[in-house]
């Protein structure tokens, strides 16, 4: 077994250790097909009582009594248990099972064993997965189980009363007890109810970190960015999201762009949100609109305007001002409203 991945063979051998310690065949038996290990389907309380002649709760009884007398014999700690403590604590002492098993290079196809082994030993505790989050596994004598659920909350409370994304530091801040930074990020991404997206954490129903739509996805790069993009450059940096598992094409990014009433297209093919102050319409639109707040104004100032809110030529705006019949100079280079008085 090298230190970075554990096969089949060598976590096969060491449950075996372990279901050694048992005296009964039934308590092994139990065991087995409770967790789907060693090739057998998981099964039921119901269907083991039946092949036994046993109630469900005997069952239930038997397994309980089977894990716990596993767990309290003293053994040396082999080379697996070894290696999966490590790689928790290497983490702060708290991991998402699933994690953990990309962390030791496992088969997917292992996870009923992984479970199981984790489920032997002693100095772990496997918090089983609910609707709050995906199933933990930490080192009891660095986080105590009773805190995951306070941390966890408080992590949400905070995000709730910040009403934005955020980065880890802020709601390390917040947690009422003290845990190792790397913990808290395995927790967050265990969380049903929190998202990470690019470092940035929300509650999981935010677009921001958790865009499901081709609209939020626009939303959350041109938000991220900060500045107006071409719909080609908005569709590539889509494609390379780590929550956009479908491939996303240029044309469907560009229809939504059109579709949606947040994007401005402010020049052949640039589009800007409208709450940086963009507003859609032709550039003579726009010039009037800035004459109407204000007027006369110099074609010096018009274009200032204009080129703030779109991204168009300087000639398009003079050609609109000097063949438009809605604008009039009243002066050298300064313009108003025709009807203005």
């Amino acid at each position: 077994m090298s230190q970075q991945n554990i096969n089949q063979s060598d976590l096969g051998r060491a449950i075996d250790a372990h279901l050694e310690l048992l005296k009964k065949d039934r308590e092994r038996d139990v065991l087995i097909r409770r967790h789907g290990i060693k090739n057998i389907p998981a099964q039921t309380l119901e269907q083991i009582g039946a092949d036994l002649g046993v109630t469900r709760e005997r069952v239930r009884q038997i397994e309980k009594a089977a894990l716990a007398r596993i767990r309290s014999q003293k053994r040396p700690v082999d080379a697996i248990t070894g290696r999966i403590n490590e790689t928790i604590a290497q983490n702060g002492g708290l991991m998402q099972l699933s994690l953990l098993q990309a962390a030791l290079e496992l088969d997917p196809a292992l996870s009923p064993e992984l479970y199981f082994f984790v489920k032997l030993q002693p100095e772990l505790v496997l918090i089983e997965k609910n609707d709050n989050h995906d199933s933990i596994v930490l080192i009891e004598s660095a986080i105590k189980p009773a805190s995951v659920a306070e941390i966890h909350q408080a992590a949400i409370d905070t995000l709730k009363s910040l009403k934005k994304p955020t980065k880890l530091d802020k709601i390390i801040d917040a947690v009422p007890a003290s845990i190792d930074p790397k913990a808290l990020e395995q927790l967050l991404s265990a969380s049903a109810k929190i998202a990470n997206l690019e470092a940035h954490y929300g509650l999981s129903h935010w677009p921001e970190v958790n865009p499901k739509s081709i609209r939020d996805k626009i939303y959350f790069v041109l938000k991220k960015m900060g500045r107006p993009m071409h719909f080609s450059d908005i569709a590539d940096y889509i494609q390379n999201l780590k929550t956009n598992p479908k491939k996303v094409t240029t044309q469907a990014v560009h229809n939504e762009l059109i579709k949606d009433k947040r994007f401005i297209l402010i020049g052949r093919g640039i589009y800007a949100l409208a709450e940086w102050g963009y507003q859609a319409g032709t550039v003579a639109d726009i010039i009037e609109e800035i004459l109407r707040e204000e007027s006369p104004l110099s074609k010096d100032e018009i274009v200032r305007r204009v080129l703030a809110r779109r991204q168009v030529k300087v000639t398009t705006i003079a050609l609109n001002l000097q063949e438009k019949p809605q604008f009039e100079r009243v002066s050298k280079a300064t313009y108003r409203l025709r009807d203005a008085q």
